[in-house]
């Protein structure tokens, strides 16, 4: 099984380069001719500078920039103008916060992703390294103006951080300006929160219209069942974790059940996993110690665990009917001993003695889980995977630890 995962990781480069995700648009020229076609959909984080365009899936790739493609939408998944707008400079990241309020802007010419459009207003936004900023284009209106928000420090010696709220009163001016909202409305801008879903929300409430609801899924869910093979051994100095030293692998079932957030619900490539599993092993490391009787020494742990595992998934393959996939995170174990016992043998006296929690076994324990895998018809989840050696001792000299492969199916949950 290791070797599985190991040979699909040194396949992530191919499956990586290799993809592209073709979608149904179209794009707008300086010229105002609208080009059907199909787009590569690709998952950022930023917006996009450029697009990679096809009018036939088996035709030549083109590439409209900012310079020669004033618009572009792809298949009612997302759409974006492109505006020469300014842009705000100031810095979000704790460490290079600004002394007062940073008014720097550069003048740029960029693709902004629209999120929300009506009779008086659309409301885009705009993502580059530094942070995510939201502009406001009113109807009758050329050119959208940023929203402005940011933070910054009081004074050079104060470590008292400021909120510009700037864009609280710009919203007013245009709730104002448009006589739409209610007196309850213009109270809750004094609350409102500078992020997407508040601003969609507030945008459709000056264009007097609903919120439209996303046709995709942010978040699904999921149970699985599985099986793991379980091994414990020592490291360190101890008898235990001698050359000679056996150690017995377990195989035991495991359940699962969890939450998927997708980063960008339309594309599906890089999803956020929270999941809560239960599982169980058998361990026993034995060893023979050399010495004038003969004796034999066995440590014998079961162990029931409960584990919160947070995760990143990749979808290196992703197609509807198929998806590769790679995830790695973090399980936080809670776990239970039902048995902890050492048993020493002499061999010449015939003698057995047996000693429960000579060596203490951790209740929270910590583990780094890799798994691989595939999806097939976005419903069923087959997957493979390994946690690296992880303590569950807390000793200066030796350790004990436990090495996990498992094998597993999901049910995944929606659309």
């Amino acid at each position: 099984m290791k070797r599985s995962l190991l040979l699909l990781l040194s396949g992530i480069p191919v499956f990586c380069f290799a993809q592209s995700n073709f979608q149904k648009g179209y794009v707008v020229t300086n010229n105002k001719d609208t080009i059907a076609g199909y787009i590569d959909f690709v998952e950022q984080t930023k917006n996009p500078v450029s697009i990679t365009f096809k009018t036939a899936l088996e035709s030549q790739t083109q590439t409209f920039n900012t310079a020669n493609c004033s618009a572009f939408s792809i298949n009612e998944m997302e759409a974006y103008q492109r505006f020469d707008v300014e842009v705000s400079m100031s810095k979000m990241d704790l460490a290079n916060l600004s002394v007062g309020p940073d008014k720097t802007i550069e003048k740029r010419d960029v693709f902004l992703k629209v999120l929300q459009a009506g009779k008086n207003i659309t409301l885009f936004s705009y993502t580059d390294k530094i942070k995510k900023r939201f502009y406001l284009l009113e109807k009758d209106s050329a050119t959208p103006y940023e929203l402005v928000s940011g933070i910054y420090l009081k004074a050079a010696n104060d470590n008292m951080m400021m909120e510009d709220i700037e864009f609280r009163r710009q919203l007013s001016l245009v709730m104002n300006k448009f006589e739409v909202g209610t007196e309850t409305d213009r109270n809750k801008l004094a609350f409102l929160g500078y992020d997407e879903p508040s601003l969609i929300k507030i945008a459709a409430r000056i264009n007097e219209q609903k919120v439209a609801k996303s046709k995709y899924n942010s978040t699904r869910f999921f149970v699985g069942i599985g099986m793991n093979a379980n091994k414990g051994y020592y490291k360190g100095t101890h008898n235990f974790a001698s050359p000679d030293a056996h150690n017995k692998s377990s195989y035991t079932p495991y359940l699962s059940v969890g939450i998927d957030a997708f980063a960008n619900p339309a594309i599906r490539k890089l999803i956020y996993r929270l999941e809560l599993s239960l599982s169980t092993s058998r361990n026993e490391v034995s060893t023979i110690t050399e010495g004038k009787y003969g004796e034999s020494a066995t440590h014998q742990f079961n162990q029931v665990t409960v584990s919160m595992i947070p995760q990143m998934i990749y979808n290196i393959y992703n197609r509807d009917h198929l998806k590769v996939f790679l995830g790695g995170g973090v399980g936080l174990n809670l776990s239970g001993y039902t048995t902890n016992k050492e048993i020493d043998k002499s061999f010449f006296r015939q003698e057995t003695s047996v000693e429960e929690n000579k060596t203490e076994l951790e209740k929270l324990n910590f583990s780094l889980p890799l798994t691989a895998g595939i999806v097939l018809h976005k419903k069923i989840e087959i997957l493979a995977g390994y946690t690296f050696s992880s303590a569950i001792s807390n000793y200066q000299t030796f350790s004990v630890n436990i090495q996990r492969y498992k094998i597993g199916v999901n049910y995944l949950f929606g659309k």
